[in-house]
């Protein structure tokens, strides 16, 4: 099918009716409002580099916008000139005030410690110790701070923003002023060793700035979310985003770095191309009350993590920490930490070094006061007759116990169950039933009780009794026997010349109620018999049976030979 080339139809193009003319050619009203809103937008947009632009309120007037804002009143005249105002008493709200940069006052103004833990030490600029630190004391232009082993510190600007600084963790405030009371606050910090989490206020105007520097880079921001650490041996730096995006500079070179990436910048090379970070974990569930001291964090393992990093809190927002930990498996247990509700976060981190997005859970403990441990018996012990005694140690945390014995292992049979025990042990005479039985001890510290102890075992078994024997001769038999108590056993006999058994003539074992062996003609023995339990639990020995000899033949003829010879003489 051919195509077709007539021209369209110019009416049919634009719709049924009249047919407009088309001008090319804008109209002068046109070009004149698209003149005037240019120079609108360049004369009064806050994006002005060297100005600052000031939206006038109600009762506004420019002599004590000046006495306010400025570095001098005297500006007054210029301000209204550069301004255009006709009447300075009486400014119109809702206006712009255009106001250069160099006439805002700028002052100094110091950053205060919000919280600390640990072993926090701040340096004066003239070198001098800060002593007792405390939140709330304030750090100025040139003071250093550092942070100690399991220490962290957490740090407000004047415009709110909020840095943390984590443990074996040293920098430097640099720069802090302020340009008046505008909110435009000026904050530049050095990082030298260690890690910190910062969180910065959205820009208040062309005066805000926000930079940390590294050994190696400088990164500049405004409203975001970001963690800075040197690595290595002091010549390195990672830069991990979480919200907004950052600006990296390293040799000479700048990187833009999204939320969820980060970089890594050597000393005197540019960053590295923005890595993604790994993703949070998946937790295990978390009890709604953790009661077990040691309880272990648990969750899935994260594809790409070489290590974890694990921090806990008492604060929501984890601006300090109670303790952080790296482990390269996924589960760790908790310290040993008061009572409390607690935050713990959890990311990967990958073989760069970048640590990737938290998972952030909350815990609830209530192991206090701690659970004493038991001694004895040994778990799983086989105790024979009743009477056992149940020792433990003694807790600094407790000034009493709670002792239950339970037939199952989650202690919903309990038979037994002793409280305000102020000794650490205890004779369960009570407990004489044959069978397996748990138990467990609590501390109890005035009203409160801990989490209950590790759970043991023992169990009881029926005492051996004696077995006594009784013996059966014959001219050339001797034949012992007793009662016969369970087909489990086995029978220790044992057949001596001495009553103190120490020259056996026999040691057998049997499993039979007798035994049988021949008559010693001229020789007294001695014979006794013990039981011996499926799992080698021997019992006592029995009475000790004397076994005579019989009589010798021999020995009754002379007399009757001398008695006959009586008759004949």
């Amino acid at each position: 099918m051919e195509a077709d080339h007539r021209k369209p139809n110019f009416k049919q193009s634009m719709g049924q009716g009249r047919v407009k003319k088309l001008s090319l050619i804008p109209s002068m009203s046109h070009i004149r409002r698209h003149i005037l809103a240019m120079l609108l937008l360049f004369t009064l947009s806050p994006a002005t580099g060297s100005e600052w632009v000031y939206t006038v309120v109600d009762g506004d007037n420019l002599w004590d916008f000046s006495e306010k804002y400025l570095d001098s009143v005297l500006r007054f005249e210029k301000l209204r000139k550069l301004n255009n105002i006709k009447n300075p008493k009486r400014l119109q709200p809702g206006s712009w005030l255009r106001v250069p940069m160099k006439w805002i006052r700028s002052n100094a103004v110091p950053a205060t410690l919000a919280d600390h833990e640990g072993q926090v030490q701040l340096t004066r600029a003239d070198g001098s110790l800060v002593s007792p630190i405390k939140a709330g004391t304030l750090i100025r232009l040139g003071d250093q701070l550092r942070t100690g082993p399991k220490s962290s510190a957490a740090i407000l600007f004047a415009d709110n923003s909020a840095l943390t600084l984590h443990s074996h963790g040293e920098m430097k405030f640099d720069h802090l002023s302020a340009h008046g009371e505008t909110g435009m606050v000026d904050s530049r910090l050095r990082l030298i060793k260690g890690r910190l989490q910062t969180k910065v206020r959205p820009s208040a105007g062309p005066g805000s700035r926000y930079e940390i520097y590294t050994p190696s880079a400088i990164s500049a921001v405004r409203g975001t979310v970001y963690r800075a650490a040197v690595t290595g041996n002091g010549t390195g730096s990672n830069i991990e985003v979480l919200e907004g995006k950052v600006e990296v500079s390293g040799g000479e070179k700048q990187q833009l770095v999204g939320a969820g990436f980060g970089t890594h910048i050597e000393q005197g090379k540019a960053p590295t191309a923005p890595v993604k970070l790994l993703p949070p974990p998946t937790f295990n569930p978390i009890p709604e009350v953790v009661r077990q001291f040691d309880w272990r964090l648990q969750w899935d393992a994260i594809e790409g993590a070489v290590n974890y990093r694990i921090e806990v809190s008492r604060d929501r927002e984890l601006a300090v920490l109670t303790w952080d930990q790296l482990t390269d498996q996924t589960h760790l247990p908790l310290p040993e930490l008061p009572d409390g509700e607690y935050w713990v976060r959890v990311r990967g981190i990958d073989a760069n070094g970048l640590e990737g997005n938290s998972r952030v859970a909350s815990v609830l403990l209530d192991t206090q006061p701690q659970a004493p441990l038991s001694l004895n018996p040994p778990d799983g012990t086989i105790q024979r007759g009743s009477g056992i005694e149940l020792q433990w140690t003694k807790s600094e945390d407790a000034d009493r116990y709670l002792l239950e014995i339970a037939t199952d292992q989650g202690f919903e049979q309990i038979v037994h169950r002793v409280g305000d025990l102020q000794e650490t042990r205890y004779q369960a005479h009570i407990i004489t039933e044959p069978g397996t039985y748990y138990w467990r001890v609590t501390s109890i510290l005035d009203t409160e009780f801990g989490p209950p102890g590790v759970v043991r075992s023992w169990q009881l078994r029926p005492a051996l009794e004696a077995v006594n024997s009784t013996i059966e001769t014959t001219d050339d038999k001797v034949t012992a026997s007793w009662q016969h108590a369970t087909n489990s056993q086995l029978y220790q006999v044992q057949l001596a010349l001495d009553p103190e058994f120490s020259s056996l003539e026999l040691d057998q074992k049997t499993d039979q109620p007798e035994v049988s062996f021949d008559q010693l003609h001229g020789q007294v023995r001695y014979l006794r018999v013990r039981a011996i339990d499926a799992d080698g639990y021997q019992g006592p020995w029995g009475s000790v049976q004397r076994i005579e000899p019989p009589l010798d033949q021999g020995i009754w003829a002379i007399p009757i030979l001398f008695i006959l010879g009586l008759f004949f003489i």
